[in-house]
């Protein structure tokens, strides 16, 4: 798998071999490219961990929480996420709980308030309850002990949450390259069955997941724009090769 991997990233040509792929060959593809993708995914994460909690945990404020509220300090306070411009935001005395739309327009990542976190998601607000038995103080010497806690749930809750998000990441590629290459279809006048662009389009996660690989480690701006691009450069490619032909 890892060979064909290769061919999908450096060999226009071999598109063409492609179409011939059975569907027990494409379901192999499809696993082997998600469980790849899970581990990059998962060490990409450590790395941004071990590199940036540090950075956090030293520029977190003080706050207090008793029998699992958040009691101090009475003015809102935050911390933002290194390397990025979301923030994590304390306010002890809020009586309305923030909006979707809020939480997005000021990029908080979360919110806690009295015994509540607030998350924003796809499909909202996620509230969670604060445990009962929390009772401490955000001391420097509290954050340092705690550290390697952290540092292990954050990467554990990254690998739940990549198992649920790389399907949509995949599916996001894979409806992508489609669209491409129909339009391509329709531009060129070629007789080709839309069961072949599908297929394509599917071969085509091969250099899209090296493209998102290589973005965990590196800032590509305009992400989205870059992967339109990158499509659109592989089905003109492929269909080069089927003007060649002619």
């Amino acid at each position: 798998m890892l060979w064909l991997h290769f061919k999908t990233i450096f060999s226009f040509s071999f598109y063409k071999r492609l179409l011939f792929a059975s569907r027990k060959q494409m379901i192999w593809f499809g696993a082997y490219l998600f469980l790849l993708s899970v581990l990059v995914f998962h060490f990409a994460v450590e790395h941004h961990i071990e590199e940036n909690l540090p950075i956090l945990l030293k520029n977190f404020p003080q706050v207090s929480f008793e029998k699992g509220e958040l009691v101090s300090p009475q003015t809102p306070v935050s911390v933002t996420v290194p390397q990025t411009d979301f923030k994590i935001l304390f306010d002890a005395t809020r009586e309305v709980p923030p909006t979707p739309s809020e939480l997005t327009e000021k990029k908080i990542l979360m919110l806690i308030n009295g015994n509540k976190m607030y998350m924003p998601t796809s499909a909202g607000v996620k509230t969670q309850q604060i445990p009962a038995e929390a009772s401490f103080t955000t001391t420097p010497e509290f954050l340092a002990k705690q550290q390697s806690t952290l540092e292990f749930s954050l990467s554990a809750v990254s690998f739940m949450a990549s198992l649920m998000l790389l399907p949509f990441v995949m599916l996001f590629g894979f409806c992508m390259a489609s669209a491409v290459g129909l339009i391509f279809k329709l531009i060129n006048g070629f007789f080709i069955p839309r069961a072949a662009i599908f297929k394509w389009a599917f071969f085509m996660l091969g250099p899209l997941s090296a493209l998102w690989f290589v973005r965990l480690w590196v800032y590509i701006p305009l992400f989205t724009l870059a992967q339109v691009i990158l499509c659109i450069i592989y089905m003109q490619q492929i269909f080069n090769t089927l003007t060649e032909e002619k």
